[in-house]
Parts: C-alpha cells; structure tokens; sequence
C-alpha cells in the first residue's frame, strides 16, 4: 500500500474515533443532563437590574395592576407591589426570568406524552386569550422553539415544570399521582399544570399568597387561582368543580410580566378598564372563552 494512502486510512481512522469519543462525550451529557441545546433554545432573561419600561404604563395603571395582584392570604403576591413602588420587577430583590424572544411570542414545541399537543395548545390559549394577543405558539418543530416540553426521569418526588437550567419544560411521568381521580379530573389537573408553567415561562411568579407566592404551596392548601394552588379530586374547592378559570389577577400578572420582556408588550387591557372581564375555562379537555 502506498505511504500517501496508509497515511490517509490512518487520518481518516483517527478522525473516526474522535468524532465517536466526542459523540459518546455528548451523548453522555444529555443523558445527565439533558440537551440544552435541544431542549432550550432561549436563555432565561430579565431586565438590567429589574427596572420596568415605565414608558408601557402610566403610574396610575401600574398602580392598579398591582393592587389586582395583592389577593388573599393564599393568592397573589406582595412582591410585586415594587411595580408600582420601585418600578422593578422581583421576588424578594431578585429579578423574576422569562424565556420570551425577542419577537414578543413564547415558541414552545411539544414531545411529552403526559402532557399532550392539545393540552398544551389549550393553555397557549388560555393565555392568548387573557393577554388579548397571541403570546405563545405552539410550533412544529423544536429548532424553531425557544423551549421544548418533554418527558424526563428524576429520583426528586416533583412532577416537573418550568427548568432553569438548559432542560427546557420537564415533566417526569413516574412522580404524577392519579389515585383518587377521575379521567376528567386528572385532565383538569394536568392542563392546570401546564398553565401555570408556561405562565413561569412568560415570567409570572407564583401567586399563592405572601411576600413570594409560596403561603398556599407550604401549607397545602387548595385555591380557585391557577398560578397558586389549583387542584380537583377528593380534596378539591367546589369552584374547582367546573373547571379552570382565569381571574383578573392572571390579567394583572401577565400584564406586568409583559413590561420585562426583551420586547415589551401592552397586555390584558380589560383589566384597566370597565369591559366585561375575560373568562377562559378549561374542564374535561374543552376550552370555552367568555368576553
């Protein structure tokens, strides 16, 4: 065999093993990690040092924005008072993240088998409709996404949601709980979910109550407020019976989330006027949308 030709085999043998320890490197990395390429294609973003865009709504407005968010002892969120206060938009003085383009609308694409494409295009449109604007898309492909849903394993006890770090929307099928359960009310219970994570992904705290959100999640209690504590079975409040439904507080606080995006929206109107406010119910997999 001549040198020149020995010596490509030899490059081309060489160039093969790399490429494969590189392969196995990475594929390693996903299977600990998860794919951050993969799975989140959009950082997770705030503004410099908090500060709001005082230019989207007048004092009066954010005043009373916040007001719509202050709720019970288990709904709302006192933080968010420095809206109007401090003009920042945090949580105990840290900034509150979104994962928003720069388009303005949350791509999101589907591959979880828990929660299905027509659950999640269901709670893009729960929001949609609260906000008045599309706000989240459901796509067609994950390259085109700023984050992917999907089904994972863990050894923690949680069910998943909205990751911080490259993973994306995670869920773990395992962790979900359905005993004592309708169909229908393990349904309501999973949209309920999903709603409210991609409400974390626009950059909405939790609203279960207190200086963080976190009163009704440390005691267990149960609210009609999706972004704080929502459930139905054996435990669940009698409005909890015929569904999810959005209130002025998901108004409010998409309206506020809106202002710390890369671009800066004007949200939920009808929450600053006297229009009849927007009802978006989910129960037994229908969607219904009362203007």
């Amino acid at each position: 065999m001549p040198k020149v030709i020995k010596r490509l085999v030899i490059f081309v043998g060489l160039a093969l093993i790399i490429a494969g320890v590189f392969l196995g490197m990475n594929r390693l990395q996903v299977l600990m990690n998860g794919d951050v390429h993969y799975y989140q294609h959009t950082k997770p973003t705030s503004t410099v040092d908090g500060a709001i865009n005082l230019k989207t709504y007048s004092q009066q407005e954010l005043t009373q924005l916040t007001k719509l968010t202050h709720g019970t002892k288990y709904t709302g969120n006192h933080s968010l008072d420095a809206v109007a206060t401090r003009h920042v938009y945090q949580i105990s003085g840290k900034n509150i993240r979104n994962f928003m383009g720069r388009d303005g609308v949350l791509q999101v694409h589907n591959e979880s088998k828990m929660m299905t494409t027509p659950m999640v295009r269901d709670a893009a449109k729960f929001w949609n409709q609260v906000a008045g604007y599309q706000i989240i898309q459901v796509v067609a492909s994950a390259k085109g996404s700023d984050e992917v849903i999907h089904d994972g394993k863990t050894k923690d006890k949680y069910i998943g949601g909205q990751q911080y770090n490259g993973t994306g929307i995670q869920f773990f099928p395992k962790n979900w709980k359905t005993k004592g359960f309708t169909a229908t009310e393990d349904q309501d219970n999973r949209e309920a979910v999903l709603i409210r994570e991609l409400g974390h992904a626009l950059g909405i705290p939790n609203l279960g109550g207190g200086k963080t959100g976190s009163a009704a999640g440390a005691v267990g209690y149960i609210t009609p407020e999706v972004m704080s504590v929502w459930e139905t079975g054996p435990n669940m409040l009698e409005a909890n019976r015929t569904g999810i439904k959005s209130t002025p507080m998901d108004g409010a606080a998409v309206a506020m989330a809106g202002i710390s995006w890369q671009r800066p929206r004007k949200l939920a109107s009808w929450v600053l006027t006297t229009q009849k406010p927007v009802v978006v119910t989910y129960h037994a997999g229908k969607m219904t949308i009362d203007k």
